[in-house]
């Protein structure tokens, strides 16, 4: 088998990271490795190319500087190492990457196999593997845990992984794979082998060896990047004395209730659902995920507040139906049913095919696995600028604006959309979930019927979990290796007590003590709960990047050098056993506390 990886170039982990006006990446004076998803990519490559006494060639678009990781690869096993470098590839968006690396194949192929990692962990989009998939007409899996090639060597059977559950899939070959970080140890050697290895082992094209007519880097990217500006942290109290343990929790949870990390810190608005504007001229599409009425409820309530601004109307379009009468309450005009494949590729060609027939001048999707599929498969197809991952939207001089999070959330970036029709994928839990607007108008319905095309066959496909859950708590237990699992009932015990919600570290994912949705940080979710409590948890980057938003930080470790009581609002030292006792004893007693949740109780009924 021929097979092909591709290699991003991003910053390491330990890196405070930047971008210039232009919205690039500053990489001066940092150091920079092979994205970590990349890593398993290359490595899985190897191992499937020496399984079948194949073919294994990896690929990345970026500076000369990136001849460093080609360099790794080649160390690693790779058989062959192509760097797509050129000032005219200089601040490529998504889909002018997909572009490039898509002309590439078209060069070089045919391949079998084409892994890509899940994200970068410097944009987070999670778009590239499925634009190249869609520009190759290729079928596409994503975030890959398992994989295992028939003994034809024509299909792969999957084990992948969603935001709370997962799915078995059959995909013919060739097809596109981004990979997941657990399907395999990374490819890493260190820089005094793979130093040694030549440069010239690197083959290098340029753009004009691709195609010349192009269009590449900004010139061929439907997104524009704005303003960019820091991402403001919550700043710490850093609190820590030098006290027994009891008292040690006794004065944390004095504080916490004066700074009131025990009330809800989900925000009851009193705003409701913008009423229709009557206008059929232009529209906003919202493209509803299928069983998730929270994602579909917020993104709905902001396309109506949307179309209100630009005198448009808000058309849904979905593969279930919807009872007309509440579609409509949550900021509907129009609610189109797709009938046919429920595969994502083929709802993309669906929708694509029917937006070109229609004034869309907006489309929306959540920031899900399968929103980020359907929609990058969309704007490939659309040649549309998509907006991934935005944590706001709103319309400036009538036309889309965005603000997504970069660089491991240390910025903010405003990005527009160039192209006619302007995407956006957002995250889920960062829009208000309005009330429903009143008034008993039912949405019109249409159907379309869908397209049958894609050979992706769904064996199985579960949820072991309720994604909002973890994102609307307002009070959050996170464990780190620290606490063996088979103590867990304390731990339990006391998210009962407090309402709270439990996560974990990597590490207590990796060991299948809790569910993968579950992990927090670089590589699983971003929360933002009113207290965050830490057990166990050393304090490393990967981890508190994805706790950076929580108003408070509770951490409880035994060793006083850990590194997370310089991340947090109140350290307590002590063993975590000891402390989660005396803390369920004295929430127990404690009237302040308890009002807290008395009030939550009353407002909830």
């Amino acid at each position: 088998m021929r097979i092909l990886a591709t290699a991003k170039q991003v910053p390491s982990s330990s890196e405070d990271l930047l971008l210039d006006s232009r919205g690039t990446m500053i990489r001066e004076g940092i150091a920079l490795e092979m994205n970590p998803y990349c890593k398993r990519a290359v490595a899985k490559a190897v191992e499937l190319a020496q399984l079948t006494n194949g073919n294994s060639m990896v690929v990345s678009l970026g500076p000369p500087s990136a001849e460093d990781i080609l360099l790794e690869a080649l160390a690693w096993g790779v058989d062959e190492a192509v760097l797509l470098s050129d000032p005219l590839f200089a601040g490529s968006d998504t889909l002018a990457t997909a572009r490039a690396l898509a002309a590439f194949v078209k060069k070089e192929g045919p391949f079998d196999l084409i892994l890509t990692g899940h994200s970068s962990l410097d944009s987070e989009t999670g778009q590239v593997g499925a634009e190249l998939a869609e520009l190759l007409d290729l079928a596409f899996a994503d975030s890959v845990r398992e994989l295992d090639l028939d003994k034809d060597n024509k299909l792969v059977n999957l084990r992948c992984e969603q935001d709370d559950g997962g799915r078995l899939l059959s995909v013919p070959l060739p097809a596109v794979l981004a990979v997941a970080e657990r399907l395999c140890p990374p490819a890493k050697v260190h820089r005094d082998i793979w130093s040694e290895i030549p440069s010239s082992r690197v083959r290098k094209l340029k753009a004009d060896d691709l195609d010349p007519k192009g269009p590449w880097g900004l010139q061929g990217s439907p997104t524009q990047v704005g303003s960019v500006r820091s991402f403001g942290k919550v700043p710490r109290l850093l609190w820590r004395l030098d006290k027994p343990v009891e008292s040690q929790v006794e004065d944390a949870l004095e504080i916490l209730i004066q700074r009131k990390a025990f009330e809800s810190s989900l925000e009851q608005t009193t705003e409701q659902v913008a009423s229709p504007t009557g206008k059929d001229d232009q529209s906003i599409c919202v493209v509803l995920e299928p069983n998730r009425e929270q994602f579909n409820r917020e993104l709905l309530g902001r396309a109506a507040l949307l179309a209100h601004q630009i005198d448009a109307k808000v058309l849904a379009i979905s593969t279930e139906a919807f009872n007309l009468s509440q579609i409509w309450k949550w900021g509907t005009d129009e609610l189109v049913v797709l009938n046919g494949s429920k595969i994502e590729q083929d709802i993309a060609a669906t929708i694509s095919c029917w937006a070109q027939s229609q004034s869309v001048e907006i489309m929306m999707f959540p920031a899900s696995y399968w929103g980020r599929e359907v929609a990058a498969r969309t704007a490939a197809r659309l040649e549309a600028g998509l907006i991934g991952d935005a944590v706001d939207i709103q319309i400036e001089n009538k036309r889309l604006l965005a603000f997504k999070p970069a660089n491991r959330g240390s910025q903010l970036v405003a990005i527009t959309a160039k192209s006619k029709v302007q995407m956006v994928s957002v995250r889920p839990g960062v829009l208000p979930l309005l009330l429903p607007r009143s008034g008993l108008q039912v949405a019109n319905m249409s159907t379309l019927k869908g397209v049958n095309k894609s050979q992706v066959q769904v064996r199985k496909s579960w949820r072991d979990d309720n994604f909002e859950d973890l994102l609307n708590a307002s009070i959050v237990i996170g464990l780190g290796a620290g606490v063996p699992n088979n103590q867990y009932g304390q731990i339990y015990q006391l998210a009962d007590l407090l309402g709270a919600q439990v996560a974990a570290t990597r590490k207590v994912t990796d060991k299948g003590w809790i569910q993968r949705s579950r992990q927090v940080g670089i590589t699983g979710r971003s929360i933002s709960p009113r207290l965050y409590i830490a057990i166990g948890i050393s304090g490393k980057y990967n981890h508190l990047a994805g706790v950076s938003g929580a108003q408070n930080i509770v951490a409880i470790n035994n060793d006083p050098d850990a590194v997370i009581f310089s991340n947090c609002d109140l350290a307590i030292v002590g063993n975590w056993d000891e402390v989660v006792s005396y803390m369920i004893d004295k929430i127990k007693n404690n009237i302040k506390i308890n009002s807290f949740f008395k009030q939550d109780k009353e407002q909830i009924n």
